[in-house]
């Protein structure tokens, strides 16, 4: 399976946890930094996915997930397991809180926390 994930590599978290998951022996995985693909990432835009709100993957050119659904997508597919529950609560609070975090620690470290 071709799987692009664009993530912000600025960012510790989204940076650690596409390192962890290690889909690259079983998939062909491209792994772009959003802040070096930005005519890529403003194209998703006009196609209704922000990279502000979370990882973008498109697997085989045609499916796009993007946030709480891509690290769940993810995870499915991924050697390395780390439990995210396909619900709302994750969906809607917890990867809400995770941004917010997101947000703030990309402050502290001086980084631009939109793209």
């Amino acid at each position: 399976m071709k799987i692009k994930l664009f993530y912000d590599k600025e960012c510790p978290f989204c940076n650690s946890y596409a390192n962890y998951v290690k889909l690259k022996e079983k998939h062909e995985l491209n792994i772009l930094n959003a802040r070096d693909n930005i005519k890529d990432i403003k194209q998703l835009k006009n196609r209704g996915f922000n990279i502000n709100d979370g990882f973008i993957i498109i697997v085989e050119e045609s499916k796009v997930y993007q946030g709480a659904d891509a690290i769940i997508f993810l995870n499915h597919i991924s050697s390395k397991k780390v439990y995210f529950p396909d619900n709302k609560f994750f969906k809607g609070f917890v990867y809400s809180f995770i941004k917010i975090i997101r947000k703030i620690v990309l402050k502290v470290l001086g980084k631009q926390s939109t793209l």
